[in-house]
Order: C-alpha cells, then sequence, then structure tokens
C-alpha cells in the first residue's frame, strides 16, 4: 500500500473540498490517503469518521493580502515547524506521493522538494489579480511540480497562456460526482419550505447556492431579483451558504438592499447545509453568477445531478459544464439585465426547466462522473510512484 500526503486548503465543504472528498471517497486501489489540514471544520469529522489519518498542522496557505513583508520573514521557520509536526504524526509512515489540493497551500511543495518526493499539485483556481502575483504563480507552480493537474480547459489555458511550459507536465481531470442519496419526497419538500419561510409554498424558487462572497455573484443575483419580482409574483430567492468569516460586511450589504427594497418576505437566508442535496429538490431553477472567473463550477454539477436547470454566467469552467439551451442558460457574466432575460425565459416556458433538468442529468452522468475522476487520477498515481 503506498501512502499519499494530501495537503488541503481548508477543512470546510466548499469546491475544492468536496472535490479532494469525492476522490478520498473512491480511492484508488493499492494507494491510502492521509490528509493535512491546518483547522478544524466538517471535512476533518468527515474524514476521521471514515478512519482515515488526519495531521493537523500549518499548510502554508497563500491568500490575497498576505504577501507582506512579515511574511517572508516568519516564512523559513513555520516550514521548519510544520516539517516537524507532519513528521512527528507520520510515525515513521513512508511517503510515497504528495498531492497539494489547491494553489494556496504550499507545504506539499517544499516538503516534496526537500524529501524528494513525488508531487502532484492539483490547480483548482483561475488566478487573475492581482496582476503580479498571477504571472509568477504558473512559474512556482511548475518549479515544485512533477505533475499539474487541472480541473478545466479554462484553469489550464489560463496557467499555459502566461506560462507555456507548464503544459509538458499538466493534464486536465474534471472534478466528478454522484449523487449518493434519492430526492426527498413531496412530504419533506413542503417541511422543508415551510421551515425556510411561509411564503415559499407555491412560488417558483430560485436558488443561488455557495459561499456568501462578492465573487459567487450573491449581489448581482439580488439586482436581477428586484426587476424580476416586479414583473413575476410566483417567485422567491434563497441564498444557501455562509458568508467569509471576517468578511460579513458583504452579507450586511446583500441585507441592506433587501430591506430598502422591501423584499424581505420574498427573500431568504439559509446557513451552510453539509448535505446539500436536500436542499437542490426544493429548488426550481439554480443560479451561478460567479462574478470572477469559476475554475470549475460544482455547484453546477450538483444541480444537474438534481436534475435542476443551471443558468451560470458565460466565462471560466462554467461553460465547459452548461450547454447553452440544453442543459440551462449562460448570460453574460456580470450583466444583471441579462441575467434577468435568461431567468425571464425559463418563468415563461416552465416546460423548459424539465427539460434542461433531464439533459443536465444526462450530462453530468456521461462527462463528470466520479468513475471517470478517479480512474484518471489512478493513471496519474501509478505513472508518479512507479
Amino acid at each position: 500500500m503506498k501512502n499519499v500526503l494530501i495537503v488541503n486548503q481548508s477543512a470546510e465543504l466548499y469546491g475544492a473540498d468536496k472535490a479532494i472528498l469525492e476522490l478520498i471517497n473512491n480511492f484508488p486501489e493499492n494507494y491510502a490517503p492521509i490528509v493535512v489540514l491546518h483547522e478544524e471544520g466538517p471535512l476533518k469529522q468527515l474524514l476521521e469518521k471514515k478512519g482515515i489519518q488526519v495531521i493537523y498542522s500549518s499548510v502554508i496557505k497563500v491568500k490575497r493580502g498576505i504577501l507582506k513583508p512579515s511574511f517572508f520573514i516568519k516564512l523559513p521557520f513555520e516550514i521548519i515547524k510544520s516539517f516537524f509536526s507532519i513528521k512527528r504524526q507520520l510515525k515513521g509512515k513512508k511517503i510515497h506521493l504528495i498531492h497539494s489540493n489547491a494553489t494556496s497551500v504550499f507545504i506539499g511543495a517544499f516538503y516534496s522538494f526537500f524529501f524528494r518526493i513525488p508531487h502532484l499539485w492539483h490547480v483548482h483556481e483561475i488566478i487573475e489579480k492581482p496582476k503580479r502575483i498571477a504571472l509568477i504563480y504558473p512559474k512556482i507552480i511548475h518549479f515544485f511540480s512533477d505533475k499539474v493537474i487541472f480541473n478545466s480547459i479554462a484553469t489550464s489555458n489560463h496557467f499555459t497562456s502566461i506560462y507555456p511550459k507548464i503544459k509538458s507536465k499538466s493534464n486536465i481531470i474534471y472534478n466528478g460526482q454522484e449523487r449518493n442519496i434519492n430526492k426527498i419526497d413531496e412530504v419533506e419538500i413542503a417541511k422543508i419550505k415551510s421551515s425556510i419561510s411561509s411564503e415559499i409554498k407555491n412560488k417558483v424558487l430560485i436558488g443561488l447556492i455557495g459561499r456568501i462572497s462578492q465573487i459567487k455573484g450573491q449581489d448581482l443575483m439580488l439586482d436581477a431579483f428586484v426587476i424580476l419580482q416586479k414583473k413575476h409574483s410566483d417567485i422567491h430567492l434563497v441564498f444557501i451558504g455562509s458568508a467569509v468569516k471576517g468578511k460579513e460586511e458583504y452579507l450586511d450589504r446583500i441585507l441592506k438592499k433587501i430591506e430598502e427594497n422591501s423584499l424581505q418576505s420574498k427573500v431568504s437566508f439559509v446557513d451552510f447545509q453539509e448535505n446539500i442535496w436536500p436542499y437542490y429538490d426544493i429548488i426550481d431553477i439554480t443560479v451561478v453568477p460567479s462574478t470572477e472567473k469559476e475554475s470549475f463550477g460544482l455547484v453546477a454539477t450538483e444541480a444537474m445531478l438534481s436534475k435542476k436547470p443551471v443558468i451560470a454566467a458565460n466565462h471560466g469552467g462554467l461553460v465547459e459544464i452548461v450547454k447553452d439551451h440544453e442543459t440551462g442558460l449562460l448570460f453574460e457574466a456580470n450583466n444583471a439585465k441579462d441575467l434577468v432575460e435568461k431567468i425571464s425565459l425559463l418563468l415563461e416556458n416552465p416546460e423548459l426547466i424539465k427539460i434542461y433538468g433531464e439533459n443536465g442529468f444526462k450530462r453530468v452522468n456521461e462527462n463528470f462522473s466520479t468513475k471517470k475522476y478517479v480512474k484518471s487520477f489512478s493513471d496519474e498515481y501509478e505513472k508518479l510512484t512507479r
């Protein structure tokens, strides 16, 4: 059995976290995952329930605003401390491969470089800002990797356009998913709806699922809904997800706009849900209005697995998932007026909601299956650990 040290960016259950959990739940034969996390959270709890070793250590997480002189002064000490912590918790286990899950974590790169262990860097981000960092990142990823896996053509194109050499050691593996629970029945649907708001009953429910942050587009969705609800009285908007810690002011801005437009009875909020599937079942239309390019877009594939039509921003990896006028609709990114038009099309042609939902279900099972996803990583692991 070969041990794979997986370094993850968080212990939450959003995009890249869900992607790595899907892989771990169906891990390639002859390989054993050991996961490094820097915080407590639902992902850590799920892994430990499955009997998977979780190492608690700094992952040298880089994010916007952190690259200051003090960061680089402390960096060598944090690396050494993390090395000792990981080694101690491994208790002599040999690591055959390191899998860094996201470009924001660097301890896997440093650990592999220092201890001469093959390193696979799994890229889930399209980095465009700040410009100076965006230009240097592909070179860093290339230098510290034996293999780079991009989660979409959009992600690959972004990195290779900046640093073409990275293409020689990269591959594209789409995230895979499967839904392991059945659709909830009408009684349960009614129960969940009533727990959210008494105003939802018999309304067309428009849902935006994801972390409440500016890049996910809640503000844009609300701008569109302000216009939509004037023409369509039978709609309700629900935001499902929690605000980013330390950035609750964005949520406050959303709440203020709701109040200014007297929409308190027409817009609801549900906190982050570990089991998200029942909430897809209560939604009629899923909207993914990301204001910046998504590298993939797991919300889109989750919605399609739940037979829901997806209206998504026409940029990034979402374009590779949603087929316009087949599994959903694409709208011009950051254009609230176009988003209104696309949602109105489904509201005025309700038969399309079912047709697009069925088509999406077929497409996600054919193109974004867990089986394909795991097989692709198994092949890459084999090449790196021969």
